[in-house]
């Protein structure tokens, strides 16, 4: 059934409402109080070429899909009906394996995700132009809007990693890619809500021990730098007073070359040389803290009591737990160096209550020639 056989269900609706009125029928489908959002759905709903329904969050409007001739092997095509509007418009066809729609929380957004074998593409359309965004979205399930209509959430299984990883990433709209929150080896993120306050929950299944957790979406931080920020942001948190040492043309482990500014021996910030981000931050100056309030100096029980009910300490590809380590935000690793004494190793017997962290390190897993 096509848009002009859904009007005149639609109309013969109408007809049969006002039968035993006044009104004139010249008048029935030319005022916009005819096509109110009762009759639409009772319209769509009569017709059995009509599927997933689904109504905007302030059910001012409906996206619908309508089934093509089977026989001519005519594409599924889904439509956007205005309350108060005459005709549907055409949004795009659509593959056959489309999962549905999913509305922006102020309506001015909506998804259309379809299913490829165990995949989701998922494309994001603005609800008054029907311009779609260059970007999809790539996911194992179907992403979860912002409170704010602004970003989304999902989860997803990062193809270069192969399948025994996991990413739990956020998109936000117009942006040009994703962030990544979290990226893990032999781990399994599930998406449950996205609040008001910003807190995001989500199920982590990690080696098959499932925790229910919730992340802010924050950026850590060592003394209000963060991992991605620009030179500008650097000098407004450490000031200007650094030596910069130009790229030496290796790259170690980084994936581009990088200028190193040495902040005397308090802070070593990376940045690259192409992409003009931190790449990496190093402290040592005693009042240098996390955006959690870890400091240089302070004790071994500080940290694990701050860290370990939030973050896991991972697996090294080499061999062994990374105790003072933790997988943080971003897909980042916090580590924390303690001050074993001579003879003594980073490990979880001999790190004491009272050892002192020495230095801490913002990074990335493949900066420090791991994956984790």
């Amino acid at each position: 059934m096509h848009k002009k056989s859904l009007i005149a269900v639609l109309l013969l609706s109408l007809l049969v409402t006002i039968t035993g009125c006044t009104a004139a029928p010249e008048k029935v489908g030319n005022e916009q109080n005819d096509y109110t959002q009762e009759k639409i759905q009772d319209a769509l709903t009569s017709s059995t070429e009509v599927s997933q329904i689904t109504w905007s969050t302030d059910e001012k409007q409906v996206l619908y899909l309508e089934a093509g001739d089977i026989e001519d092997n005519a594409p599924v095509k889904a439509y956007l009906w205005k309350v108060g509007e005459e005709e549907a418009k055409f949004v795009r066809d659509v593959s056959q394996e489309v999962d549905g729609f999913t509305w922006s929380f102020d309506s001015q957004y909506f998804l259309i995700s379809e299913k490829q074998g165990e995949e989701f593409t998922s494309s994001i359309v603005k609800a008054d132009t029907l311009a779609e965004e260059d970007y999809q979205i790539k996911s194992t399930a179907i992403p979860v809007w912002s409170p704010d209509s602004l970003s989304l959430v999902y989860t997803n299984q990062p193809s270069d990693y192969g399948k025994n990883w996991s990413s739990l990433e956020t998109y936000t709209v117009e942006e040009e890619g994703s962030e990544y929150i979290w990226k893990a080896k032999d781990t399994v993120y599930e998406v449950e809500f996205w609040d008001e306050e910003g807190n995001i929950g989500y199920t982590e299944i990690y080696k098959g021990k499932e925790t229910k957790k919730i992340t802010q979406n924050i950026r850590p931080a060592i003394s209000e730098v963060h991992l991605g920020d620009t030179r500008t942001e650097v000098i407004a948190a450490l000031g200007d007073n650094y030596q910069e040492i130009a790229p030496s043309g290796e790259t170690g482990h980084f994936p581009e070359q990088v200028y190193r500014w040495n902040y005397g021996e308090d802070y070593i910030i990376f940045i690259g040389s192409e992409s003009e981000q931190v790449l990496e931050i190093i402290a040592t100056e005693p009042q240098a803290q996390t955006n959690l309030g870890v400091k240089v100096g302070d004790a071994a029980e500080k940290v694990f009591e701050t860290y370990r009910p939030q973050y896991i300490e991972p697996e090294s590809i080499h061999g062994g737990t990374l105790y003072g380590l933790f997988k943080v935000e971003g897909a980042a690793a916090l580590y924390f160096v303690f001050d074993m004494g001579e003879g003594q190793s980073q490990l979880i017997d001999e790190i004491k209550p009272d050892t002192k962290v020495e230095r801490i390190t913002l990074t990335y897993p493949e900066h420090m020639d791991d994956s984790f």
